[in-house]
């Protein structure tokens, strides 16, 4: 049965506020619990509840890297990983959609400013979905712009959208069809309502379909100027180094940031509550257990291991960034293979701890066994996938042609 879809807010909203780091962080930080609350909820609905949408876009959260020329707080990739893992602690499927949402509104500033106009100016607080398989659409040029149709999968938050970025392969003369982005406005584009998922079961990541429509060239870009990011058109509007920033080199820190909050909510709670805890069978006090002290000392040196080299690798890009610096080929694919590999452990930590969990850790009144789920589905995207960051690191370390089809 399909359920319905939450109600639009109005188009004439009262301001959200401008936030520096550290208020982004606490907010994100107070509205956690309510997240956790509605967690089974989400999970219920297959999409993030109206509730968490409205307290991230009143809290501003939502417009942490939208340009401040539309009221945003142009905050850059540092303080959007530290939102991500405040919001994971409540619910990994909310922490999903905010990294994604949050992050496709700076992705919007990179574009032309009539497109951004086009966005913001009737709802500064637009959001748009994304779906970035490039062979799932096709466009062909035509006079002011192209015409686009496709269908794309894991348009993870769209039911909070009303605009789609999406990406196709695109007609050109004398050559290979050329990858690009569009931008395109509800209601041009339709949601399928159908994410049935083992994890991450509250994104309502459903496919979309485009049958088509008309995109004026100012909302298209090339994946190629995405890719670079010394040409982006909205790098040439602001000020701030991150409306210049190689869009997919960043890509894969947004999403990992997920799996990374999810698997450090999951050690730390688990600690905690097996501070008191008695065995069921035994009576015995299951702090006191080696085993049981081992698996907390292997699962949390996973979660540390894994934020410190995405934080390092992120801070390297963000500075690199500032200084005019771009990151060679070679330096973007140890960047994904080191993210892929923090997702990796990520995933470690999680299955670490279930064993000494007992049947507790399959009780769905507790966290984990979300968390588990989570994380394993966190990393089945392409972007967090060991095996394809790994092959593609290790062929250019070989001196092989890399595979085709990688967002580099």
């Amino acid at each position: 049965m399909s359920l319905p879809k939450p109600l639009r807010r109005p188009t004439l909203v009262k301001s959200t506020p401008r936030l520096t780091h550290e208020e982004a962080v606490s907010a994100a930080r107070a509205l956690a619990p309510g997240f956790a609350k509605r967690a089974a909820e989400a999970e219920s609905i297959r999409r993030v509840p109206q509730a968490n949408i409205d307290e991230l876009r009143d809290a501003g959260l939502l417009r942490l890297m939208q340009p401040t020329a539309f009221g945003g707080s142009e905050l850059g990739l540092c303080a959007l990983m530290d939102v991500v893992l405040e919001v994971a602690r409540g619910c990994s499927s909310t922490a999903w959609v905010y990294s994604n949402l949050a992050s496709h509104s700076w992705n919007l500033g990179q574009l032309e400013l009539q497109a951004q106009k086009e966005v913001w100016d009737q709802d500064p607080d637009a959001l748009a979905a994304t779906g970035l398989a490039f062979p799932c659409g096709k466009a062909r040029p035509v006079p002011g712009g192209y015409r686009v149709s496709g269908k794309w999968p894991f348009a993870s938050g769209v039911d909070a959208c009303t605009w789609m970025f999406v990406g196709a392969m695109t007609e050109k003369s004398g050559g290979p069809p050329e990858r690009r982005f569009f931008v395109i406005q509800e209601p041009e584009y339709k949601s399928l309502d159908n994410w049935q998922a083992y994890g991450l079961t509250g994104t309502g990541s459903h496919d979309v379909v485009v049958e088509d429509v008309f995109v004026p060239e100012h909302r298209s870009v090339s994946a190629e100027v995405f890719a670079a990011g010394q040409n982006l058109p909205g790098g040439r509007i602001y000020v701030n180094p991150l409306y210049k920033m190689p869009t997919f080199a960043a890509f894969a820190y947004v999403l990992g940031s997920v799996p990374l909050g999810t698997a450090k909510a999951a050690v730390e709670d688990f600690t905690i509550s097996m501070r008191n805890r008695a065995g069921t069978y035994t009576g015995a006090r299951i702090a006191e257990l080696g085993p049981v002290q081992a698996r907390i000392a292997e699962a949390a040196a996973c979660v540390e291991f894994a934020e410190t080299v995405m934080r390092r690798d992120w801070t390297a890009l963000e500075d690199s960034v500032m200084a005019g610096e771009y990151p060679s080929i070679e330096t973007k694919l140890r960047w994904k293979r080191n993210v892929a590999y923090a997702t990796s452990l990520a995933v470690k930590a999680i299955d670490t701890l279930m064993p000494a969990a007992g049947a507790s850790g399959l009780l769905t009144t507790l966290p984990l066994q979300r968390q588990f789920r989570d994380v394993h589905a966190a990393s089945a995207h392409i972007a967090l996938t060991w095996d394809v960051h790994a092959a593609a690191y290790g062929q250019s370390a070989l001196g092989l042609q890399l595979n085709g089809g990688l967002l580099l």
